[in-house]
């Protein structure tokens, strides 16, 4: 589905509005500062690195000490309303994993914004590769992260047909290839306790929490149509270009997307994936 090249812009006025959205994220705050630069929820919180690309080998050998575990947060560049940007799904699978890392241990790959499959890649902004291709670099990387020593591997996507792509196939070829090591292959709404979306309520909140300020929840000017708390509805049509919620799919964010929401869809998920680590949970993939 295409949206065509002209897209009906956020006039002045809207700008100048504070509606109940606008408030609450001013009252969130922005995202928190880090030598003069806003970083997410969890990246603003590190003191030992734990992000991978920014580690020296001495750096990475004590944390893998600590816990031999490596994260790999995949998501898509595509559209995600007018007031989110369009790499959330990897912003909000990065920022959980930061969060995962500082609480457990273990070190977070760079995001991987590569996508596959859905309904907006024929949107503006958008960009789907090949699975065929995604599934041979996902084998790939285990290969050598099992080389490197680590015993366990999350593959954690926020876009949410990855896994179908390309995810689950890297691991079966991992495993033809006589890899051993642990790996879960898991989407956020997988675990018990979170929900998920494409850029409506829960998506959004997520991002409201960890990352606000690349947020703009001024376009949500009109709230005359929100339906009720657990109304989900499809905004994806071209009859809906212009609306606030164009190109989502979930329950209205406008209303019902607030940072708590967000904060307790995250603190499940690092829960969830805590106990995978320590063996104390099985969930579907690993």
């Amino acid at each position: 589905m295409g949206i065509g090249k002209e897209r009906p812009q956020i006039g002045k006025s809207a700008g100048r509005q504070i509606g109940k959205s606008k408030r609450r994220r001013l009252e969130l705050g922005v995202g928190s500062r880090k030598g003069g630069k806003r970083v997410g929820h969890f990246s603003s919180r590190i003191t030992d690195e734990v992000r991978l690309e920014r580690m020296r080998p001495a750096q990475i050998d004590s944390a893998q000490k600590r816990r031999s575990a490596i994260y790999v947060p995949f998501g898509a560049m595509e559209w995600h309303g007018y007031h989110n940007p369009v790499g959330l799904d990897c912003l909000k699978a990065h920022e959980q994993l930061v969060g995962l890392a500082l609480k457990s241990g273990g070190v977070v790959y760079p995001p991987v914004y590569f996508g596959s499959g859905g309904g907006h890649g024929d949107w503006p902004h958008s960009y789907m590769v090949s699975e065929k291709a995604m599934t041979t670099i996902v084998s790939e990387l285990l290969i050598g992260f099992a080389r490197d020593g680590y015993e366990a591997t999350i593959l954690l996507s926020g876009h949410y047909p990855n896994r179908g792509q390309y995810l689950d196939a890297g691991i079966q070829v991992f495993r033809e290839q006589g890899g051993t090591m642990r790996v879960l292959a898991i989407l956020e709404n997988q675990l018990e306790g979170v929900d998920g979306d494409h850029a409506a309520k829960y998506e959004t909140s997520s991002l409201m929490f960890l990352d606000p300020d690349t947020q703009d929840l001024t376009t949500f000017k009109n709230e005359d149509d929100v339906g009720g708390p657990d109304d989900k509805v499809n905004w994806m049509d071209p009859s809906f270009e212009g609306h606030p919620c164009y190109g989502l799919v979930g329950i209205d964010p406008r209303k019902y997307a607030t940072d708590s929401v967000g904060r307790a869809s995250s603190q499940h998920l690092i829960e969830g994936l805590e106990a995978w680590l320590e063996g104390k949970e099985e969930i579907v993939g690993s």
